[in-house]
């Protein structure tokens, strides 16, 4: 369990250093173990969801599996062309 704990601050000083430099955001695209680890360690500051327009009926959450929920606000939302919503969101304080 060691390990582990070091690697989240491995994990979380990294992230936080390149958080601080100047430039764009940084974006994590389709990694649910990444983005599950991020959320964990509160370094997501927004979410961009899109949602297609596609009926799969079922699948397992992309960001924890114990059933807590994330509660998000919503930012903005888009419609696209094909029908996809583009929507942002930040975690709700």
């Amino acid at each position: 369990m060691e390990q582990y704990d070091a690697d989240q601050g491995q994990y979380r000083r990294g992230i936080q250093a390149l958080k601080e430099q100047p430039g764009k955001n940084l974006v994590i695209f389709g990694i649910p173990g990444a983005a599950k680890t991020l959320l964990e360690l509160g370094l997501i500051d927004e979410f961009l969801l899109t949602i297609c327009p596609v009926i799969l009926g079922g699948g397992k959450s992309a960001f924890h599996g114990d059933g807590e929920k994330i509660r998000l606000k919503l930012l903005s939302s888009r419609t696209l062309k094909s029908g996809i919503i583009a929507a942002r969101y930040e975690l709700e304080k």
